[in-house]
């Protein structure tokens, strides 16, 4: 099993999926973060420890201060000194068609979920 990033400043999204991820047991572990800004911290300074990477984050775009944008922005410029690939899955309620294809343009990013999630749906990004 892997380890998930929930990376989005709304608490009761945050905690619906911890719910979700342990009583479907979806992942071995979780860490939660309401600001964007201390996961890439996090990230840059465990760039070469691959059990304290996620293998997957699930990343809010409408948050304050850095955005989900702004976090794709800045994860892009370092993601390549990661010791292990991670895979990014926006969470959103965004249904703009331009969040979606703004979103293609990072490599790193493998889909784009609309809220609420589900638990098949975060199977989906293990898979």
């Amino acid at each position: 099993m892997s380890r998930v990033f929930i990376i989005d400043d709304d608490p009761i999204h945050q905690r619906i999926a911890q719910i979700m991820i342990g009583k479907h047991e979806l992942f071995a572990e979780y860490n939660s973060y309401t600001e964007a800004e201390l996961a890439l911290e996090y990230l840059k300074e465990n760039t070469k420890n691959a059990e304290g990477l996620p293998d997957v984050i699930l990343l809010d775009l409408n948050m304050p201060v850095v955005d989900g944008w702004d976090f794709l922005e800045a994860f892009d410029k370092f993601q390549s000194e990661l010791i292990k690939n991670i895979k990014i899955f926006i969470v959103t309620s965004s249904v703009d068609e331009k969040d979606r294809l703004r979103s293609q343009t990072f490599s790193f990013v493998k889909g784009f979920i609309s809220k609420p999630l589900s638990p098949d749906v975060i199977r989906s990004t293990i898979e």
